[in-house]
């Protein structure tokens, strides 16, 4: 009988706007030294920003991170050729850009930390009440503060995982594991992070079982 104990996690997709956050914090420092607002670090937190969204509302599969590539690509040569040529002219700018394109201060910086600092601490904390562990040759759902408990027997476990989004991956190593413990139920854990050492240790503990059922 194994003594091994996995315990697996399920996270909310909220967990990758930690970049945001981790630049909203850098900007809430930098801006309450340098006073002025700054071009270059306001375009940087507005790419990351929605780059994080986009991580968050949608799924990118490998083809879909190719052909996102590739459209990239083709745009930015687009750009290259007919838009850069009229921005970059002297007389673009008509306005004074000194002060920064949006006015983003200390003061900006510090609601953006605040907000997503608390979203993310619930993202974090929830997972510690609402998770799965393998453990006594049982798979546990162990929820709420009393963690009560269902179990299932790993005799006839099976499990698949998963990678849907490539930039889940490429961030956190996240994916989705699905277990089988019996013909009928499925339990389908989304964005588990550090996928490929849960997907080890499960096979494992899986294969010790059926040896020592053998």
């Amino acid at each position: 009988m194994t003594e091994e104990k996995i315990i697996i996690r399920s996270y909310s997709k909220a967990i990758f706007m930690l970049p945001t956050l981790i630049l909203s914090i850098f900007g809430w420092i930098f801006q309450a030294i340098v006073i002025t607002p700054t071009p270059i670090l306001e375009i940087i937190w507005i790419v990351i920003f929605f780059c994080n969204i986009f991580v968050v509302f949608f799924d990118f599969s490998s083809s879909k991170f190719l052909i996102m590539i590739l459209g990239i690509g083709l745009a930015a040569t687009l750009m290259y050729f007919t838009v850069f040529p009229l921005i970059f002219r002297a007389d673009f700018f008509s306005f004074d850009i000194s002060e920064g394109f949006f006015g983003f201060d200390s003061h900006f910086y510090i609601c953006m930390t605040g907000v997503l600092g608390f979203c993310l601490l619930i993202a974090i904390i929830l997972p510690f009440f609402d998770y799965y562990t393998i453990e006594r040759n049982e798979l546990y759902h162990r929820k709420g503060l009393f963690t009560l408990a269902e179990r299932w027997t790993l005799t006839n476990l099976r499990f698949t995982k998963s990678v849907p989004d490539i930039f889940e991956y490429m961030m956190f190593r996240a994916g989705t594991i699905k277990f089988y413990p019996t013909k009928t139920d499925v339990i389908i854990l989304p964005t588990v992070l550090g996928i490929k050492k849960k997907e080890t240790q499960l096979d494992y503990i899986l294969s010790k079982i059926k040896v020592d059922i053998e």
